[in-house]
């Protein structure tokens, strides 16, 4: 296929990107115009555009209008990056002068701890994290900072979005956790108190920036991965499913390259013990494979005998509004959270529902109600098909 095509060929340039291999020669299997369109889509696909334009030579031999494509998307990459670092530096500014400690997790961590050029972390949004009793305070101060917070997808309970214009015509969004995951299943993989007692000073950022320490935040990263593999990753408002984007190999490399042996046995104690090592396998395994990633033989072999069973894993691969809703509702630690989850898979609000059935705009919202929970009851007694 095309794609796989495009894919292997990106991830050659890349290993030579980053200096491991010569850069390959374009190739003969991607000749027209559509197979150039495809490999344009793949890069931003994959969020790897500055690192291989950035490194020499890695362009010379693409076609031009490819190689254009690339620099177009560098271009947007650097003003994007500008006009965030203002403005996320102004509002962790605003929070740490009302009393409110954050932590930056995911891409933006990541760009400004690891990456020369934090524009190379492609990403579309912020995802900062507060503390749960800070949660008010925190929405007065982003309303004063300029920002509206977005109607959220019907079902999250402990994160919200917020946007702010930051000029120049583009929008950027904060997604404001008051746990690292919204997910209580995955909440006990992603601790937050474990996160804030590890958390590191990003001062590339703001003197107001933290992370968490290199293991949580590739956890965390193995995990988000797993979830875009097996829910989708919007990308151009398109929703793909499958396939690993290499900048995450990219995340991986350089959060392990300073890994010690103490280190490494670390993560593979954590993962053992938090139910952690299928989805960190997964994702060390499929780094080794794009980029030919570092990892210990014996720490590959502690994640696969942890592996088998992981009721994490299960739970991200298996998607199911009711079954995702049982298990979380078991895992949670909160009775307020138990609460409020009970609340919202009970009464979704009209706009989610006229999303949901646009056609029935006419209809009261009782009837648009009682019209999900006979889909839902449908769904619950479905007998599960066998191979």
């Amino acid at each position: 296929m095309i794609i796989d095509a495009a894919d292997e060929f990106l991830a050659g340039c890349l290993r030579a990107a980053l200096g491991d291999q010569p850069v390959p020669a374009w190739p003969a299997s991607l000749a027209s115009p559509e197979d150039y369109d495809v490999l344009a889509r793949r890069t931003r696909f994959h969020g790897i555009a500055v690192v291989l334009g950035q490194a020499p030579g890695v362009l010379a031999s693409w076609p031009g209008q490819v190689a254009e494509a690339v620099r177009s998307e560098m271009r947007l990459a650097g003003l994007w990056e500008e006009l965030h670092r203002n403005t996320i530096s102004g509002i962790l500014s605003s929070l740490a002068e009302g009393g409110i400690e954050t932590i930056l997790l995911k891409g933006t961590a990541l760009a400004y701890l690891y990456y020369e050029d934090p524009a190379a972390r492609r990403r579309g949004d912020t995802d900062l994290l507060i503390r749960p009793q800070h949660l008010a305070r925190a929405r007065s101060i982003l309303a004063s900072a300029g920002c509206f917070r977005r109607e959220d997808p019907h079902g999250l309970h402990c994160q919200e979005t917020w946007l702010v214009d930051c000029g120049a015509g583009m929008e950027h969004s904060i997604d404001l956790h008051w746990e690292p995951s919204d997910r209580p299943v995955l909440q006990k993989i992603l601790d937050a108190e474990r996160i804030w007692q590890g958390r590191a000073p990003v001062t590339r950022l703001s003197p107001h920036a933290f992370a968490p320490d290199p293991l949580m935040m590739l956890v965390h990263g193995a995990i988000n991965q797993a979830w875009h593999v097996a829910r989708g990753y919007g990308v151009e408002d398109e929703r793909i499913t499958g396939g690993r984007r290499l900048i995450w190999a990219v995340d991986y490399r350089k959060l392990t390259s300073g890994f010690d042996e103490s280190q490494w046995q670390s993560l593979a104690a954590f993962c053992e013990t938090h139910d952690a090592a299928a989805i960190v396998h997964a994702a060390l395994d499929g780094a080794q494979r794009d980029l030919g990633l570092y990892v210990p033989a014996e720490l590959m072999a502690r994640l696969r005998a942890a592996a088998p069973g992981s009721p994490a894993l299960a739970y991200i691969a298996k998607p199911g509004v009711v079954q995702d809703f049982w298990r979380d509702f078991r895992a949670t630690r909160r009775m307020k959270t138990r609460v409020e989850m009970i609340r919202t898979m009970a009464f979704a609000p009209r706009s989610h529902l006229l999303k949901k059935y646009p056609h029935c705009a006419h209809w009261p919202t009782s009837l648009l109600q009682l019209r999900r929970y006979g889909e839902a009851l449908m769904r619950w007694n479905k007998p599960e098909r066998t191979p």
